[in-house]
This record gives structure tokens, sequence and C-alpha cells, in this order.
């Protein structure tokens, strides 16, 4: 099985969106040890996000979706590949203060607004 990460974030300041990068989260404090995307924990990410919110001090949200292939049976009896597991965690602090920390399995659609 194929495991994928998609793990990113965007800053909503007054003076415009700014993207957050992987290499951005895994470069601060509060993901030390995480060497990788696989590395960073729903604390660290939202470690990150309240951090950021903080700093900026506005409305930050930042995911990370695991998508898990591998094969899924369908209808016909045929097998095909596809996301078999999801796991998405969304954060989003306004100013330092928590206003979303979910995990789903599924796409989060509330991530959609923003990207």
């Amino acid at each position: 099985m194929e495991v994928e990460f998609n793990i990113a974030g965007r800053i909503l300041s007054a003076s415009g969106t700014r993207v957050i990068t992987l290499a951005e989260i895994l470069a601060s404090p509060v993901a030390a040890g995480a060497g990788t995307a696989a590395d960073l924990t729903e604390d660290s990410i939202a470690a990150y996000c309240k951090a950021e919110s903080e700093k900026f001090q506005c409305k930050v949200y930042l995911w990370k979706d695991r998508e898990e292939y591998g094969n899924a049976n369908v209808f016909n009896g045929g097998s095909d590949y596809e996301v078999v597991n999801e796991i998405c965690i969304l954060c989003i602090y306004d100013c330092g203060k928590e206003i979303v920390r979910e995990t789903t399995d599924h796409w989060n659609e509330k991530i959609d607004s923003v990207i």
C-alpha cells in the first residue's frame, strides 16, 4: 500500500492570504524531531497553527491529510486502486484562540474555502 500526505495551511492576514508550506512547518521549533510529514502529530500541527495565529494576529488554517491507497472492490466484482483509508486533521486558530480542531475520515470540506 502506498501512503500520501498533504500538509499545508493558510495565513489569512489583513494584508492578504499566505500559503504555509510543509518545509516551513518542519523547520519550526514546534515540529522539532519531525523529519517528515508522517512524523507530524495532531498536537504539533495545532501548536504550529496557534503560534502562527498569535504571531500574525489573524486566522490560520492548517491541515494534514493522510491517504492510504490500495485495491478496493468495485460493484462489478473487479478491483480498482484508490484511496481505501483517509485521515484528515484540521486546525483553525484566530489570534491564538482555537476555533476548530477536528479529525475526520475524509477530506474536510472546511478547507475548500481557503484553497
